[in-house]
């Protein structure tokens, strides 16, 4: 049976993607690109203004894509045909109806109240007496992304657009701009970074700034990972330069010697020991054979390492401080020159004498920590009731290896301070007087750290010193007169 001619009225309607509409095509029906759900016929083309339709349609676009499903088969019957229709349900359905049927009665268009409101999408017309196609319609899910005005034979589809959708894109590709702009490198704290800023963004989106805001996050982030990388870098380096000057200064006969006397010491008589005697034996021992290594050849070597290893946490400390100077200034931090800055700040310092003061201290908190890693290992061979061979060559493993603990630990200690002290320094030779703590937003972060962010700014004498705790990662933060380092800029 021929289908009705409605090339002359109007209607607000939603039409399925192609491929929903070409699953739903039956034979003899209507073709996919006539498939649609009518959400409010208005009667005839010529009663209705298309440019006030189209406007009212336009306005209520702003919404999230429909989401809905085809829910089974029906057949509306009448007098002279009937209709083959796919159920459509939806909960948004009903309400985008409601703000439809309100929108264009409030702009003056009528609407026909001749029939209650069944969801549908029309398939075909029967004679009331012809066999339907099909009877059974599989559920399915169905998104409309577009609202529809049909004017006529004039068709306009209105995108629908949900609001923090888009602005989550658009705050995306803005933080992401402005980690690009600071040169930084991707890490995990940028990315998390970044769904932070989005979800600011989203809560603050009638703020006409906040878009720029998340371009100063991203670079912010962006500019904070450069700084720890670099950080890291510089300690990754100086660590193996410090181990290299380490390992030999561990002599493997002095170690089975001072051994030997430990095992001596905890088996002298036939009286049992307890383990805090064990342990305390090993670490005496463990002591008194790293004590032996000063004076020895090469111990000026390491001494002279970590010296290095401590100037240059200075010198990546006082650029820091610029760096965050310049970004809290919005300077451009891709136009400071990262590496000339810190040669020019690692010159400054080769004469400054209480570097070597600073090594010596770092060096006794080097041997306790590797004498604490010692003892360790001696007791806990000593319980295990091991030969000498192999509690040797354990005590080789902890202490004489490759990467040993302590050095790794007591030179990412020593270089943090270093960088703190020399921002502080910085600040102080430029009268600073507010200085603000900012942790790193890692793991690390402790109770210690907040507080030291949250009491931001401090007074200068008053400012809490840096490290809080080993492998502690805040940073200083102060505004300084840049021009002072011109030289550093390109």
């Amino acid at each position: 049976m021929g289908s009705p001619d409605f090339s002359d009225g109007c209607m607000v309607a939603l039409y399925p993607p192609r491929d929903v509409a070409e699953d739903l095509v039956v034979d003899g029906g209507l073709p996919p690109e006539e498939l649609h759900v009518t959400v409010a016929y208005c009667g005839d083309a010529a009663d209705v203004d298309a440019e006030a339709l189209r406007a009212v349609v336009a306005a209520l676009a702003d919404r999230p894509p429909l989401q809905a499903s085809v829910s089974g088969v029906a057949r509306f019957t009448g007098d002279e045909q009937d209709v083959l229709v796919a159920l459509v349900d939806s909960p948004d359905l009903e309400q985008l109806r409601r703000d439809v049927l309100d929108a264009l009665t409030a702009t003056g268009i009528e609407v026909p109240r001749d029939h209650g409101f069944t969801a549908h999408c029309t398939l075909t017309y029967l004679a009331p007496d012809e066999p339907a196609p099909l009877d059974r319609l599989p559920s399915r899910p169905v998104r409309f992304d577009a609202l529809s005005t049909v004017h006529g034979t004039d068709r306009i589809d209105h995108r629908l657009d949900d609001p923090a959708q888009t602005l989550q894109a658009v705050a995306r590709e803005a933080y992401a701009a402005g980690w690009a702009a600071s040169g930084g490198p991707m890490t995990d704290r940028v990315r998390a970074g970044c769904e932070v800023a989005i979800q600011l963004a989203i809560e603050n989106a009638e703020d006409p700034d906040v878009l720029k805001a998340t371009v100063d996050l991203g670079r912010l982030e962006g500019m904070w990972a450069l700084l720890f990388t670099r950080r890291e870098e510089q300690q990754t380096r100086h660590i193996r330069a410090v181990g290299t000057a380490w390992r030999p200064l561990i002599h493997r006969d002095h170690l089975g010697t001072g051994i030997r006397t430990f095992r001596q010491m905890v088996g002298l008589t036939e009286a049992e020991h307890s383990d805090a005697d064990t342990r305390a034996a090993a670490l005496a021992a463990a002591h008194a054979m790293l004590q032996a290594i000063a004076g020895q050849p090469g111990w000026d070597d390491l001494r002279a390492a970590l010296q290095k290893a401590i100037r240059a946490g200075r010198a990546e400390g006082m650029v820091n401080a610029v760096a965050i100077a310049a970004d809290r200034a919005t300077v451009h931090t891709l136009a400071l020159d990262w590496d000339m800055a810190f040669q020019h700040a690692y010159d400054s310092l080769e004469r400054l004498d209480e570097l070597w003061a600073e090594a010596d201290g770092w060096l006794a908190r080097m041997i306790d920590r590797a004498a604490a890693d010692l003892g360790r290992v001696l007791a806990q061979h000593a319980a295990a009731g091991s030969d000498w061979d192999e509690m040797l060559q354990a005590a080789m493993d902890a202490i004489g290896s490759d990467d040993p603990q302590a050095v790794a630990f007591v030179v990412d200690w020593a270089m943090t301070a270093a960088a703190d002290a020399g921002a502080l320094a910085l600040y102080a030779a430029e009268g600073v007087q507010r200085i603000d703590c900012i942790t790193a937003g890692d793991g690390r972060v402790c109770p210690a750290c907040v507080d030291a962010e949250t009491g931001s700014p401090w007074i200068a004498l008053e400012v809490p010193r840096l490290p809080l705790h080993p492998a502690c990662r805040c940073c200083y933060a102060a505004d300084v007169d840049l021009s002072r380092f011109a030289a550093w800029f390109t």
